[in-house]
Protein backbone atom coordinates (compact mmCIF):
# COMPACT_ATOMS: atom_id res chain seq x y z
CA UNK A 1 0.00 0.00 0.00
CA UNK A 2 1.27 3.97 -0.94
CA UNK A 3 1.80 6.00 2.18
CA UNK A 4 2.42 9.25 -0.05
CA UNK A 5 5.71 9.44 1.82
CA UNK A 6 5.22 9.51 5.18
CA UNK A 7 6.61 6.22 7.37
CA UNK A 8 3.48 3.57 7.49
CA UNK A 9 1.48 3.76 10.50
CA UNK A 10 -1.79 2.82 10.40
CA UNK A 11 -3.19 6.09 10.68
CA UNK A 12 -6.68 5.28 9.62
CA UNK A 13 -7.02 2.50 12.22
CA UNK A 14 -6.08 5.95 14.21
CA UNK A 15 -8.49 8.29 12.57
CA UNK A 16 -11.30 6.00 13.72
CA UNK A 17 -10.65 6.11 17.31
CA UNK A 18 -9.52 9.59 17.32
CA UNK A 19 -13.33 10.16 15.46
CA UNK A 20 -15.23 7.96 17.84
CA UNK A 21 -13.54 9.45 21.00
CA UNK A 22 -14.87 13.17 19.65
CA UNK A 23 -18.07 11.64 19.16
CA UNK A 24 -18.14 9.42 22.74
CA UNK A 25 -17.12 13.17 24.68
CA UNK A 26 -19.92 15.37 22.92
CA UNK A 27 -22.60 12.59 24.08
CA UNK A 28 -21.22 12.15 27.08
CA UNK A 29 -20.47 15.94 27.97
CA UNK A 30 -23.79 16.77 27.20
CA UNK A 31 -25.35 13.48 28.17
CA UNK A 32 -29.05 14.06 26.38
CA UNK A 33 -30.14 10.55 27.49
CA UNK A 34 -31.21 12.54 30.48
CA UNK A 35 -33.98 14.37 28.60
CA UNK A 36 -36.32 11.85 26.77
CA UNK A 37 -37.72 13.95 24.02
CA UNK A 38 -34.16 14.80 23.03
CA UNK A 39 -33.25 11.03 22.20
CA UNK A 40 -36.87 9.50 21.46
CA UNK A 41 -38.76 12.58 20.17
CA UNK A 42 -39.51 13.89 16.99
CA UNK A 43 -39.60 11.21 14.27
CA UNK A 44 -37.73 9.25 16.59
CA UNK A 45 -41.07 8.41 18.17
CA UNK A 46 -42.62 6.34 15.63
CA UNK A 47 -39.53 4.25 14.26
CA UNK A 48 -39.25 3.36 18.44
CA UNK A 49 -42.59 3.04 18.34
CA UNK A 50 -42.78 -1.06 17.80
CA UNK A 51 -40.36 -1.83 20.49
CA UNK A 52 -42.94 -0.62 24.04
CA UNK A 53 -46.57 -1.60 21.79
CA UNK A 54 -44.98 -4.99 21.56
CA UNK A 55 -42.95 -5.89 24.49
CA UNK A 56 -44.19 -3.46 27.33
CA UNK A 57 -47.89 -3.25 26.34
CA UNK A 58 -48.54 -6.40 24.07
CA UNK A 59 -50.74 -3.93 21.88
CA UNK A 60 -49.84 -3.56 18.33
CA UNK A 61 -53.44 -2.05 17.50
CA UNK A 62 -52.12 1.03 20.05
CA UNK A 63 -55.44 0.62 21.83
CA UNK A 64 -53.50 1.51 25.14
CA UNK A 65 -52.55 5.16 23.57
CA UNK A 66 -56.08 6.06 23.87
CA UNK A 67 -56.00 5.66 27.50
CA UNK A 68 -54.51 8.49 30.05
CA UNK A 69 -50.79 9.41 29.66
CA UNK A 70 -48.39 9.80 27.02
CA UNK A 71 -47.16 6.20 26.65
CA UNK A 72 -45.25 6.49 23.39
CA UNK A 73 -44.01 9.73 23.85
CA UNK A 74 -45.14 13.18 24.32
CA UNK A 75 -46.37 14.03 20.48
CA UNK A 76 -46.79 10.40 19.56
CA UNK A 77 -48.88 10.57 16.43
CA UNK A 78 -50.35 8.08 14.35
CA UNK A 79 -52.53 7.40 11.42
CA UNK A 80 -55.81 6.07 11.26
CA UNK A 81 -56.00 3.03 8.85
CA UNK A 82 -59.52 1.81 6.82
CA UNK A 83 -60.24 -0.86 9.95
CA UNK A 84 -60.10 2.09 12.29
CA UNK A 85 -56.66 1.22 13.80
CA UNK A 86 -53.97 3.45 14.55
CA UNK A 87 -50.84 2.91 12.51
CA UNK A 88 -47.14 3.60 12.98
CA UNK A 89 -46.29 5.90 10.27
CA UNK A 90 -42.82 4.51 9.93
CA UNK A 91 -41.44 0.86 8.79
CA UNK A 92 -40.05 -1.42 11.98
CA UNK A 93 -36.62 -1.34 10.55
CA UNK A 94 -35.35 1.18 13.00
CA UNK A 95 -36.94 -0.87 16.03
CA UNK A 96 -35.34 -3.86 14.64
CA UNK A 97 -31.74 -2.15 14.77
CA UNK A 98 -32.88 -0.44 18.49
CA UNK A 99 -34.13 -3.74 19.76
CA UNK A 100 -30.73 -5.60 21.40
CA UNK A 101 -29.78 -2.07 23.08
CA UNK A 102 -33.75 -1.95 23.93
CA UNK A 103 -33.67 -5.40 25.96
CA UNK A 104 -30.51 -4.77 27.64
CA UNK A 105 -32.13 -1.48 29.18
CA UNK A 106 -35.02 -3.34 29.37
CA UNK A 107 -33.72 -6.14 31.04
CA UNK A 108 -31.43 -3.49 33.78
CA UNK A 109 -34.28 -0.54 34.50
CA UNK A 110 -35.28 -1.35 37.16
CA UNK A 111 -32.30 -3.23 38.71
CA UNK A 112 -30.30 0.14 38.56
CA UNK A 113 -33.44 1.57 40.10
CA UNK A 114 -35.20 3.38 36.93
CA UNK A 115 -39.06 2.91 35.66
CA UNK A 116 -38.99 -0.27 33.05
CA UNK A 117 -41.30 1.74 31.27
CA UNK A 118 -39.83 1.93 27.68
CA UNK A 119 -38.86 6.02 28.37
CA UNK A 120 -36.38 6.16 31.42
CA UNK A 121 -32.41 7.06 31.50
CA UNK A 122 -31.58 3.88 30.59
CA UNK A 123 -33.61 3.01 27.36
CA UNK A 124 -32.79 6.62 26.06
CA UNK A 125 -28.77 5.95 27.07
CA UNK A 126 -29.01 2.47 25.16
CA UNK A 127 -30.66 4.02 22.11
CA UNK A 128 -27.78 6.81 21.93
CA UNK A 129 -25.34 3.82 22.34
CA UNK A 130 -26.81 1.82 19.37
CA UNK A 131 -26.18 4.95 17.19
CA UNK A 132 -22.48 5.16 18.26
CA UNK A 133 -22.51 1.36 17.70
CA UNK A 134 -23.41 1.43 14.34
CA UNK A 135 -21.38 4.60 13.40
CA UNK A 136 -18.37 2.46 14.64
CA UNK A 137 -19.00 -1.04 12.42
CA UNK A 138 -20.02 0.79 9.75
CA UNK A 139 -16.54 3.11 9.73
CA UNK A 140 -14.62 -0.39 10.15
CA UNK A 141 -16.48 -1.60 6.83
CA UNK A 142 -15.55 1.36 4.78
CA UNK A 143 -11.83 1.51 5.70
CA UNK A 144 -11.45 -1.85 4.95
CA UNK A 145 -12.91 -1.49 1.52
CA UNK A 146 -11.22 2.18 0.80
CA UNK A 147 -7.55 0.72 2.03
CA UNK A 148 -8.06 -1.69 -0.95
CA UNK A 149 -8.07 1.03 -3.49
CA UNK A 150 -6.20 4.03 -1.81
CA UNK A 151 -3.36 4.79 0.59
CA UNK A 152 -3.84 4.95 4.15
CA UNK A 153 -3.42 8.57 4.45
CA UNK A 154 -6.07 9.43 2.10
CA UNK A 155 -8.51 6.91 3.91
CA UNK A 156 -8.16 8.45 7.08
CA UNK A 157 -8.52 12.05 6.62
CA UNK A 158 -11.92 10.73 4.33
CA UNK A 159 -13.02 9.37 7.16
CA UNK A 160 -11.95 12.29 9.54
CA UNK A 161 -14.56 14.16 7.00
CA UNK A 162 -16.89 12.00 6.61
CA UNK A 163 -17.79 12.04 10.59
CA UNK A 164 -16.12 15.43 11.77
CA UNK A 165 -16.98 17.38 9.30
CA UNK A 166 -20.39 17.14 7.91
CA UNK A 167 -23.45 17.15 9.79
CA UNK A 168 -23.33 13.04 10.44
CA UNK A 169 -21.82 14.38 14.17
CA UNK A 170 -24.68 16.20 14.61
CA UNK A 171 -27.13 13.16 13.89
CA UNK A 172 -24.92 10.70 15.90
CA UNK A 173 -24.59 13.02 18.85
CA UNK A 174 -27.36 15.66 19.17
CA UNK A 175 -29.99 13.63 17.20
CA UNK A 176 -28.16 10.22 17.79
CA UNK A 177 -31.63 8.21 16.93
CA UNK A 178 -32.79 9.14 13.73
CA UNK A 179 -32.35 6.83 10.69
CA UNK A 180 -28.88 8.63 9.12
CA UNK A 181 -26.30 7.12 10.92
CA UNK A 182 -27.93 3.63 10.82
CA UNK A 183 -28.39 3.57 7.15
CA UNK A 184 -25.11 5.08 6.73
CA UNK A 185 -23.64 2.26 8.66
CA UNK A 186 -25.33 -0.70 6.85
CA UNK A 187 -24.77 0.97 3.02
CA UNK A 188 -20.99 1.35 3.81
CA UNK A 189 -21.10 -2.52 5.16
CA UNK A 190 -23.46 -3.22 1.58
CA UNK A 191 -20.19 -1.65 -0.45
CA UNK A 192 -17.73 -3.70 1.06
CA UNK A 193 -19.63 -7.03 0.48
CA UNK A 194 -20.80 -6.24 -2.72
CA UNK A 195 -17.07 -5.37 -3.74
CA UNK A 196 -16.23 -9.20 -2.89
CA UNK A 197 -19.43 -10.31 -3.84
CA UNK A 198 -18.55 -8.75 -7.86
CA UNK A 199 -15.16 -10.81 -7.35
CA UNK A 200 -16.35 -13.89 -5.79
CA UNK A 201 -20.05 -14.89 -4.91
CA UNK A 202 -20.61 -16.73 -2.22
CA UNK A 203 -23.76 -17.93 -0.38
CA UNK A 204 -22.18 -16.60 2.55
CA UNK A 205 -22.05 -12.98 0.93
CA UNK A 206 -25.26 -13.60 -0.85
CA UNK A 207 -26.76 -14.07 2.14
CA UNK A 208 -25.54 -11.30 4.19
CA UNK A 209 -26.30 -8.73 0.77
CA UNK A 210 -29.81 -10.05 0.50
CA UNK A 211 -30.21 -9.34 4.85
CA UNK A 212 -29.18 -5.68 4.21
CA UNK A 213 -31.12 -4.82 1.21
CA UNK A 214 -34.36 -5.99 3.60
CA UNK A 215 -32.79 -3.68 6.40
CA UNK A 216 -31.73 -0.79 4.69
CA UNK A 217 -35.05 -0.36 2.60
CA UNK A 218 -36.95 -1.34 5.73
CA UNK A 219 -35.51 1.86 7.30
CA UNK A 220 -36.02 4.09 4.22
CA UNK A 221 -37.50 2.48 1.50
CA UNK A 222 -36.34 5.33 -0.75
CA UNK A 223 -33.03 3.56 -0.16
CA UNK A 224 -33.92 0.79 -2.81
CA UNK A 225 -31.43 2.42 -5.06
CA UNK A 226 -28.63 0.85 -3.41
CA UNK A 227 -29.51 -2.25 -5.81
CA UNK A 228 -28.12 0.21 -8.74
CA UNK A 229 -25.11 -0.68 -6.69
CA UNK A 230 -25.70 -4.38 -7.30
CA UNK A 231 -26.31 -3.87 -10.89
CA UNK A 232 -23.16 -1.63 -12.14
CA UNK A 233 -20.20 -2.04 -9.65
CA UNK A 234 -17.11 -2.18 -11.65
CA UNK A 235 -18.94 -1.06 -14.73
CA UNK A 236 -17.26 0.70 -17.16
CA UNK A 237 -18.98 -0.11 -20.65
CA UNK A 238 -21.69 -0.92 -22.23
CA UNK A 239 -19.86 -4.61 -22.84
CA UNK A 240 -19.56 -4.77 -19.18
CA UNK A 241 -22.46 -4.10 -18.60
CA UNK A 242 -23.95 -6.96 -21.14
CA UNK A 243 -21.47 -9.24 -19.31
CA UNK A 244 -22.69 -8.29 -15.69
CA UNK A 245 -26.24 -9.11 -16.69
CA UNK A 246 -25.58 -12.11 -18.33
CA UNK A 247 -23.26 -12.79 -15.00
CA UNK A 248 -26.22 -12.21 -12.70
CA UNK A 249 -28.67 -14.43 -15.02
CA UNK A 250 -25.98 -16.96 -15.06
CA UNK A 251 -25.97 -17.25 -11.06
CA UNK A 252 -29.49 -16.57 -11.10
CA UNK A 253 -29.74 -18.59 -7.69
CA UNK A 254 -27.25 -16.35 -5.60
CA UNK A 255 -30.22 -13.49 -6.83
CA UNK A 256 -32.78 -15.40 -5.89
CA UNK A 257 -31.23 -16.54 -2.46
CA UNK A 258 -30.87 -12.30 -2.21
CA UNK A 259 -34.33 -12.00 -3.35
CA UNK A 260 -36.16 -14.83 -0.85
CA UNK A 261 -33.81 -13.18 2.51
CA UNK A 262 -35.41 -9.39 1.57
CA UNK A 263 -38.85 -10.79 1.49
CA UNK A 264 -38.05 -12.89 4.96
CA UNK A 265 -36.98 -9.53 6.11
CA UNK A 266 -40.28 -7.56 5.46
CA UNK A 267 -42.87 -10.23 6.34
CA UNK A 268 -43.18 -8.71 9.80
CA UNK A 269 -43.91 -5.45 8.15
CA UNK A 270 -46.16 -6.92 5.62
CA UNK A 271 -48.08 -8.71 8.16
CA UNK A 272 -48.09 -5.79 11.01
CA UNK A 273 -49.81 -3.69 7.39
CA UNK A 274 -52.39 -6.56 6.84
CA UNK A 275 -53.52 -6.51 10.53
CA UNK A 276 -53.59 -2.76 11.07
CA UNK A 277 -54.92 -1.92 7.93
CA UNK A 278 -56.78 -5.05 6.38
CA UNK A 279 -53.67 -4.78 3.45
CA UNK A 280 -50.27 -6.52 3.06
CA UNK A 281 -49.35 -3.14 1.35
CA UNK A 282 -50.22 0.03 2.68
CA UNK A 283 -48.81 3.61 2.61
CA UNK A 284 -48.99 4.14 6.31
CA UNK A 285 -47.83 7.94 5.86
CA UNK A 286 -50.82 10.83 5.84
CA UNK A 287 -52.02 10.91 2.58
CA UNK A 288 -50.91 14.58 2.60
CA UNK A 289 -47.46 13.37 2.38
CA UNK A 290 -45.90 11.98 -0.84
CA UNK A 291 -43.33 12.60 -3.70
CA UNK A 292 -43.90 15.35 -6.44
CA UNK A 293 -41.99 13.44 -9.10
CA UNK A 294 -42.95 15.62 -11.71
CA UNK A 295 -41.53 18.97 -9.67
CA UNK A 296 -38.19 17.53 -7.94
CA UNK A 297 -36.43 20.28 -6.73
CA UNK A 298 -32.84 19.50 -7.86
CA UNK A 299 -31.25 22.62 -6.98
CA UNK A 300 -32.82 23.55 -3.87
CA UNK A 301 -31.84 20.01 -2.51
CA UNK A 302 -27.99 21.60 -2.81
CA UNK A 303 -27.76 25.15 -3.10
CA UNK A 304 -31.07 26.58 -1.30
CA UNK A 305 -30.07 29.14 1.82
CA UNK A 306 -32.77 27.33 3.44
CA UNK A 307 -31.03 23.46 3.88
CA UNK A 308 -29.25 22.98 0.57
CA UNK A 309 -26.71 19.95 1.31
CA UNK A 310 -23.41 21.94 -0.78
CA UNK A 311 -24.58 25.13 1.13
CA UNK A 312 -24.43 23.26 5.08
CA UNK A 313 -21.82 20.32 3.85
CA UNK A 314 -19.49 22.63 1.52
CA UNK A 315 -16.92 20.01 1.92
CA UNK A 316 -18.77 17.26 0.22
CA UNK A 317 -18.09 19.87 -2.84
CA UNK A 318 -14.32 17.83 -3.52
CA UNK A 319 -16.26 14.00 -3.30
CA UNK A 320 -18.14 15.51 -6.29
CA UNK A 321 -15.06 16.52 -8.24
CA UNK A 322 -13.95 13.39 -6.90
CA UNK A 323 -16.26 11.83 -8.72
CA UNK A 324 -15.55 13.43 -11.57
CA UNK A 325 -12.26 12.22 -11.47
CA UNK A 326 -12.91 8.39 -10.89
CA UNK A 327 -14.00 8.35 -15.27
CA UNK A 328 -9.98 8.83 -15.64
CA UNK A 329 -8.32 7.56 -12.64
CA UNK A 330 -10.52 4.42 -11.52
CA UNK A 331 -13.08 4.11 -13.77
CA UNK A 332 -14.86 1.02 -12.36
CA UNK A 333 -16.11 2.99 -9.47
CA UNK A 334 -17.38 6.01 -11.71
CA UNK A 335 -20.79 4.33 -13.36
CA UNK A 336 -21.75 2.96 -10.24
CA UNK A 337 -21.46 5.64 -7.87
CA UNK A 338 -22.58 8.57 -10.44
CA UNK A 339 -25.80 6.71 -11.59
CA UNK A 340 -26.88 5.77 -7.75
CA UNK A 341 -26.32 9.79 -6.68
CA UNK A 342 -28.39 10.63 -9.25
CA UNK A 343 -31.14 8.71 -8.97
CA UNK A 344 -30.95 9.39 -4.89
CA UNK A 345 -30.56 12.78 -5.79
CA UNK A 346 -33.80 12.81 -8.07
CA UNK A 347 -36.05 10.57 -5.15
CA UNK A 348 -34.78 13.00 -2.30
CA UNK A 349 -35.47 15.93 -3.89
CA UNK A 350 -39.28 14.80 -5.12
CA UNK A 351 -40.65 14.80 -1.62
CA UNK A 352 -42.83 16.98 -0.78
CA UNK A 353 -41.01 18.37 2.12
CA UNK A 354 -37.61 18.75 0.14
CA UNK A 355 -35.90 20.55 3.13
CA UNK A 356 -37.05 17.76 5.25
CA UNK A 357 -38.80 19.39 7.91
CA UNK A 358 -36.18 20.82 11.22
CA UNK A 359 -32.90 19.67 11.69
CA UNK A 360 -29.05 20.17 10.15
CA UNK A 361 -28.69 20.48 6.26
CA UNK A 362 -30.52 17.87 4.10
CA UNK A 363 -30.60 15.07 6.40
CA UNK A 364 -31.14 12.14 3.66
CA UNK A 365 -27.60 12.53 1.76
CA UNK A 366 -26.18 11.51 5.46
CA UNK A 367 -27.03 7.93 4.24
CA UNK A 368 -25.03 8.18 1.13
CA UNK A 369 -21.81 9.20 2.64
CA UNK A 370 -19.97 5.83 2.99
CA UNK A 371 -20.51 5.62 -1.44
CA UNK A 372 -19.68 9.49 -1.21
CA UNK A 373 -16.46 8.75 0.54
CA UNK A 374 -15.36 7.06 -2.92
CA UNK A 375 -15.44 10.25 -4.21
CA UNK A 376 -13.50 12.02 -1.16
CA UNK A 377 -10.90 9.38 -1.05
CA UNK A 378 -10.46 10.04 -4.66
CA UNK A 379 -10.19 13.74 -4.87
CA UNK A 380 -7.90 13.93 -1.87
CA UNK A 381 -5.58 10.98 -4.32
CA UNK A 382 -5.37 13.45 -6.89
CA UNK A 383 -4.42 16.38 -4.75
CA UNK A 384 -1.52 14.61 -3.35
CA UNK A 385 -0.17 13.64 -6.43
CA UNK A 386 -0.09 17.23 -8.34
CA UNK A 387 2.52 19.39 -8.48
CA UNK A 388 3.43 21.29 -5.13
CA UNK A 389 2.14 24.93 -5.99
CA UNK A 390 -1.32 23.72 -6.93
CA UNK A 391 -1.51 21.17 -4.49
CA UNK A 392 -0.97 24.12 -1.87
CA UNK A 393 -3.48 25.91 -3.05
CA UNK A 394 -6.40 23.13 -3.15
CA UNK A 395 -5.71 21.60 0.06
CA UNK A 396 -5.80 25.05 1.16
CA UNK A 397 -9.41 25.78 0.16
CA UNK A 398 -9.54 21.94 0.99
CA UNK A 399 -9.20 23.06 5.20
CA UNK A 400 -11.00 26.48 4.52
CA UNK A 401 -13.99 24.62 3.80
CA UNK A 402 -13.49 22.12 6.34
CA UNK A 403 -13.46 24.83 9.17
CA UNK A 404 -16.87 26.06 7.37
CA UNK A 405 -18.59 22.91 7.38
CA UNK A 406 -17.89 22.29 10.99
CA UNK A 407 -18.50 26.22 11.98
CA UNK A 408 -21.61 25.56 10.74
CA UNK A 409 -22.06 22.59 13.11
CA UNK A 410 -21.33 24.94 16.00
CA UNK A 411 -23.59 27.47 14.42
CA UNK A 412 -26.50 24.91 14.43
CA UNK A 413 -25.73 23.85 17.63
CA UNK A 414 -26.31 27.31 18.97
CA UNK A 415 -28.97 28.76 16.77
CA UNK A 416 -27.28 31.19 14.17
CA UNK A 417 -28.49 28.52 11.69
CA UNK A 418 -32.27 28.08 11.88
CA UNK A 419 -33.69 24.49 12.03
CA UNK A 420 -36.19 25.34 9.01
CA UNK A 421 -36.19 28.93 8.02
CA UNK A 422 -32.57 30.04 7.16
CA UNK A 423 -32.51 32.69 4.51
CA UNK A 424 -29.21 34.18 2.76
CA UNK A 425 -30.18 37.62 4.79
CA UNK A 426 -30.04 35.15 8.08
CA UNK A 427 -26.97 33.28 6.93
CA UNK A 428 -25.01 35.75 6.90
CA UNK A 429 -26.88 38.43 9.14
CA UNK A 430 -24.94 36.03 11.95
CA UNK A 431 -22.36 34.49 10.00
CA UNK A 432 -19.54 34.95 12.20
CA UNK A 433 -21.45 34.19 15.50
CA UNK A 434 -22.27 31.33 16.93
CA UNK A 435 -25.50 32.81 18.70
CA UNK A 436 -27.77 34.40 16.88
CA UNK A 437 -28.01 38.04 15.94
CA UNK A 438 -30.52 40.30 17.31
CA UNK A 439 -32.45 40.88 14.70
CA UNK A 440 -31.54 36.87 12.92
CA UNK A 441 -35.25 35.91 13.52
CA UNK A 442 -36.27 38.95 11.60
CA UNK A 443 -34.42 37.57 8.18
CA UNK A 444 -35.93 33.91 9.00
CA UNK A 445 -38.72 32.82 6.91
CA UNK A 446 -40.51 29.25 7.06
CA UNK A 447 -41.68 27.35 4.14
CA UNK A 448 -45.01 27.65 3.44
CA UNK A 449 -46.17 23.90 4.71
CA UNK A 450 -49.92 23.98 3.18
CA UNK A 451 -48.34 24.55 -0.23
CA UNK A 452 -45.62 22.19 0.09
CA UNK A 453 -48.07 19.14 0.22
CA UNK A 454 -49.10 20.31 -3.51
CA UNK A 455 -45.83 20.59 -4.70
CA UNK A 456 -45.94 24.56 -5.14
CA UNK A 457 -42.86 25.85 -3.55
CA UNK A 458 -41.87 29.48 -2.68
CA UNK A 459 -38.19 30.56 -2.26
CA UNK A 460 -36.43 31.76 1.28
CA UNK A 461 -36.63 36.04 -0.36
CA UNK A 462 -40.02 35.95 -1.44
CA UNK A 463 -42.32 38.18 1.47
CA UNK A 464 -45.20 35.77 0.68
CA UNK A 465 -43.84 33.36 3.00
CA UNK A 466 -44.84 33.19 6.56
CA UNK A 467 -42.51 34.96 8.91
CA UNK A 468 -41.21 32.80 11.98
CA UNK A 469 -43.07 33.26 14.86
Amino acid sequence: MKTLGIKYIDISAWAIIFCLSIVLYINFYHSNWNNTEKVIGHDARSYYAYLPATIIYNDLSLEFVKGPGNKLGKGFWGKISPTGKTVIITSYGMSLLYSPFFLMAHSSAKLIGYPADGYSVPYCFALVMSSIFYLFIGVIFLRKFLLKYYPNLVVAITISIIILATNLLWYVTFEATMTHVYSFGLISIFIYLIDKWIEQPSIKHTLLIGFLIGIITLIRPTNVTIILLLVFWKVTSWKEFINRLLFIIKDWYHILIMIIVFFIIWIPQFLYWKYISGSYIYYSYPDSMGFFFDNPQLFNSLFAWRKGFLIYTPVMIFSFIGIGLLYKRNKKFFLPVIIYWLASWYIVSSWWDWWYGGGFGIRPYIDSYGILAIGLASFLTWVFSIRRLPKTIIITIFIITTVLSTWHFKRYQHGSIHWGGMTKQAYFNSFWRATPAPNFYKKVRMPDIKLARKGIYKYEDEQEESPIK
